[in-house]
């Protein structure tokens, strides 16, 4: 029998684009070279706060949703933002929701998200000079905003903050053993060892088993090289700007290891009792917490709102 190798948080997976459900908000779209990026913009009356969300890993779309796990978290945070009279910029990032994939999977990077973030905060920039931009990014979304908040940090417009929710501290390569550890029998842990080594070298691996080939299949592993190179808690110290890191007790993707090694740096770092990767209150192992993932109508965690709010409060008598 085959063995089942559950890396929910980190297999990479680019499909082509599905519809989502209509938004409340103003559609917007950005023009890259290479594609049409699309989004939702709500922009509550007197707003003088926005706050730019990037999705997690796979074919996330602006709301938090896959197309088998509608669970809206991102559409309800930014509902509930939105409430409170932040302006919230959501977006498909590539190859999920209503945005192509545009490129083939070998020629994707993690740079190539990154510098789409980038984009829409120079969007922002123009469209709303008068707002203070934040970024949240949510699971590796999370990566890819403290990467962008980084590179902006010299700019002449700085970012006002970054928020990392629900994203891993440490490095792939820590994450991926930790997750395969102790799950693949006989010789299948050696050959995943060896070829995750040469990736983090920089080196690609033309034959891989079969059974790895979900994950380390030849047209992913330059994404997976970038990947293995970027550690979050260097990103994060070398930032600039204020940190808030937001992670949860029932995450059984993301665990207090990787909150630990984020919130060193960060300037407030907050640990949420019963919340999960979705965002959603839930406990137990993932055959508990599935509902959670695919019950759109399910609320956020009662703690996650108030405390965002509190963090963007903060930032009007600067």
């Amino acid at each position: 029998m085959k063995p089942t190798i559950v890396l929910a948080l980190f297999v990479v997976w680019f499909p082509l684009a599905a519809q989502v459900q209509p938004n409340d908000g103003i559609e917007v779209s950005l023009q890259r070279d290479d594609a049409t990026l699309r989004g939702t913009l709500r922009h509550p009356e007197h707003a003088s706060q926005i706050l730019i969300v990037h999705a997690g890993s796979g074919p996330t779309d602006r709301d938090g949703n896959q197309p088998a796990m509608k669970n809206n978290s991102l559409r309800l945070l930014a509902e509930g933002l939105a409430a409170d009279g932040i302006a919230v910029l959501t977006f498909d990032k590539r190859g999920a929701g209503q945005t192509g994939l545009s490129l083939n999977e070998s020629e994707l990077r993690p740079s190539t998200y990154i510098n789409d973030l980038a984009a829409w905060v120079n969007w922002s920039r123009k469209k709303h000079p008068d707002l203070a931009i934040h970024l949240l990014g949510h699971s590796e979304g999370a990566l890819f905003a403290k990467a962008v908040a980084r590179q902006m940090s010299n700019s002449e417009s700085p970012l006002t903050s970054v928020i990392s929710l629900a994203g891993a501290g440490r490095p792939a390569g820590t994450l991926l053993r930790e997750q395969t550890a102790g799950r693949l029998p006989g010789t299948l842990a050696q050959e995943f060892e060896t070829v995750l080594s040469n990736l983090e070298q920089g080196e690609t691996v033309s034959e891989v088993n079969p059974m790895l080939n979900s994950l380390f299949r030849p047209s992913v592993q330059p994404y997976l090289i970038e990947w293995l190179t970027m550690d979050p808690a260097v990103i994060a110290e070398a930032l600039e700007v204020p940190l808030l890191v937001i992670s949860g007790s029932a995450d059984l993707q993301v665990v207090e290891a990787d909150f630990r090694a984020l919130s060193t740096h960060g300037d407030q770092a907050e640990w949420i009792d019963g919340m999960n990767h979705v965002l959603k209150a839930a406990k137990g192992p993932i055959q508990a917490q599935m509902a959670s993932y695919t019950n759109p109508e399910l609320p956020l965690h009662p703690d996650l709102l108030p405390l965002l709010s509190d963090w963007f409060d903060s930032f009007e008598d600067r």
